[in-house]
């Protein structure tokens, strides 16, 4: 016979209930209110186009992620899976929301610096670290949590919150990345470029709202030995699916005559969806 929850507990799972619904709310408005920019500059690129495989990972992943929390039973309701069935689930549709938005801010960062081979190599061992760090973190996290009736995590016995840890490291240094080439840029032409300030904006923006969710997740994992950590993980899912459409939308919306330089010897790099243009003087050309 299953467990029956105490009062204290069914009070728990209410709360549980409504973030995960608040969540699913807030992403399916963000995609009804993108929807036309989608269909726009997103459909009609070709298949081999790694923004557009990008954009819709990260969108009905993130999406799909979320009605699955409702389908499985966000308060261990679901008789044919198990608490730590359902973590595992958790968290790694986490993982891939998470390397699918660090892989579109890669490819920013590499297109800002002239697809460098060096950058390309730096970009790609950050990458392999953060996952590596990431799932051994998951890992441990699944593997010593423990769960009340209700599949709500009481208490996780892993020392320290290596998933946020890697994360905040990957994230920033591209931010880093990104803040230095916007400097070099504005130092060598005196003048603000629209596609570097935007990306700079973008990614500290989502940089921002990413650590919105982690800061706190952290505080659970550190303060109440992870107690409850479960109750961020919708607006975490939320949160990165929507960073990530963004980070793609909104370069769309830049006209390319935007990225024409006022002055003569520059080199520098821009992605928009699927092209990267690049300018040295007054040349440029296109690259699939």
């Amino acid at each position: 016979m299953s467990a029956i929850p105490s009062p204290s507990l069914a009070n728990i799972d209410r709360p549980l209930t409504s973030i995960s619904i608040s969540a699913l709310c807030f992403l399916s408005w963000e995609y009804c209110i993108t929807f036309g920019d989608e269909v726009k500059y997103i459909w009609s690129k070709p298949y081999d186009s790694p923004i557009k495989w990008l954009f819709l990972l990260t969108r009905y992943v993130g999406l799909g992620s979320l009605v699955g929390n409702r389908f499985i039973g966000i308060g261990g309701n679901n008789p044919t899976i198990s608490c730590r069935g359902f973590l595992t689930y958790q968290v790694t549709m986490s993982e891939v929301l998470v390397t699918l938005v660090e892989l579109i801010l890669m490819i920013r960062v590499h297109a800002l610096y002239n697809r460098d081979r060096r950058i390309a190599a730096f970009l790609a061992l950050l990458l392999a670290a953060g996952k590596v760090v990431a799932i051994i973190g998951l890992d441990s996290t699944v593997s010593t949590s423990h769960f009340n009736e209700i599949c709500g995590v009481t208490r996780i016995d892993t020392p320290l919150a290596y998933f946020s840890f890697s994360t905040v490291m990957v994230e920033g240094i591209l931010l880093i990345l990104t803040l230095v080439k916007c400097i070099r840029t504005f130092q060598a032409t005196r003048h603000s470029i629209p596609i570097i300030t935007l990306m700079v904006r973008d990614g500290t923006m989502g940089f921002l709202a990413i650590m919105s969710i982690l800061i706190p997740t952290s505080l659970f994992l550190v303060v109440k030995h992870g107690a409850f950590v479960s109750i961020m993980t919708p607006w975490f899912l939320a949160v990165l699916s929507c960073a990530g459409c963004r980070l793609i939308i909104n370069m769309q919306h830049l006209s390319p005559d935007n990225y024409l330089p006022q002055t003569a010897n520059q080199t520098f790099a821009l992605i928009t969806s699927q092209i990267i243009i690049e300018s040295t003087n007054t040349d440029f050309h296109e690259i699939r």
